[in-house]
């Protein structure tokens, strides 16, 4: 055997072993995530710092979602641990995740409203079950006060405040029902405080943060109101697609908190209404 052959055969086996251990060092990256967090004892997690009641950096108490993951870490015998992405920038949410979950910077990342645009998954990403159902709700007082539904309100002749320019503006104005017009939700809330309106519709996580800030103001959600079709979303949590270890540990928690009612006293503790997932 010549010298040649024998170096470029030493070469081969190099290459196939170096192969081989790439190869099951990206397995167990991908496939043993949950272990290593079990085995470090935290949960790292993702979300914004400036979303509060969602979630919120150095506050107390610091957002249901927070709340939530701290539930879904015990499960595992692990504490929470943040990283911080802030969904406000440029980019939003999309930079936010190239900057965090993609960078492998956390394992989990919350609040993410599934409205059936894919993109955002960039296909490395998944979404978990959901576990909280969200949208618009309605708000009333005064002449309203003891109103329940949009209809009842409308057939009043009361103007309901909305934000311009997004979905249920767009649905109201195609039912031809009066509306008054706000450049976003805290302000339609201001409007309500100044007794501009007597009803509206906000998002439903908006009320705790208005009744904070106008304590004598008597707005309320109106009694027993839930969102119809089209108004309302589930929020579900993203994971890398390829750490399914984490997806299904997750899909399970999720299933316990809402079966036991531990979700829903989260979510209610924030003075936000819970909804269960609303069917897809």
């Amino acid at each position: 055997m010549s010298k040649h052959v024998l170096i470029k055969g030493m070469l081969a086996s190099l290459a196939f072993v170096m192969s081989a251990a790439v190869l099951a060092q990206d397995s167990s990256d991908s496939d043993d995530v949950l272990a290593q967090a079990k085995a470090k004892g935290k949960l790292v997690a993702c979300a914004d710092p400036y979303d509060f009641p969602y979630s919120a950096r150095d506050a107390t108490p610091p957002g249901f979602d927070i709340g939530i993951l701290t539930e879904l870490a015990k499960r595992g015998g692990m504490k929470l641990e943040m990283y911080w992405a802030d969904t406000g920038t440029r980019g939003g949410m999309s930079r936010a995740l190239r900057n965090s979950m993609m960078k492998g910077r956390c394992d989990i990342f919350s609040g993410v409203a599934d409205n059936g645009d894919d993109d955002i998954l960039m296909g490395k990403l998944a979404f978990t079950d959901p576990y909280l159902g969200v949208g618009y709700i309605l708000v009333v007082q005064d002449k309203a006060k003891d109103m329940t539904s949009i209809d009842q309100v409308a057939a009043a002749k009361i103007k309901i405040g909305v934000p311009m320019s997004t979905p249920i503006d767009d649905w109201l104005f195609e039912k031809g029902i009066a509306r008054e017009l706000y450049p976003d939700n805290p302000r339609i809330m201001r409007g309500m405080a100044n007794g501009e309106i007597d009803a509206a519709l906000v998002w439903s996580t908006v009320l705790p943060q208005a009744k904070s800030k106008y304590p004598d103001a008597t707005f309320k959600m109106a009694n027993g109101y839930v969102p119809a079709e089209g108004q309302h979303w589930n929020l579900k949590y993203l994971v890398r697609k390829r750490d399914t270890s984490m997806i299904k540990f997750i899909n399970e928690g999720i299933k316990e908190l809402l079966d036991d009612g531990k979700i829903k006293e989260i979510v209610e503790s924030y003075g936000v209404p819970f909804y269960p997932p609303f069917p897809s």
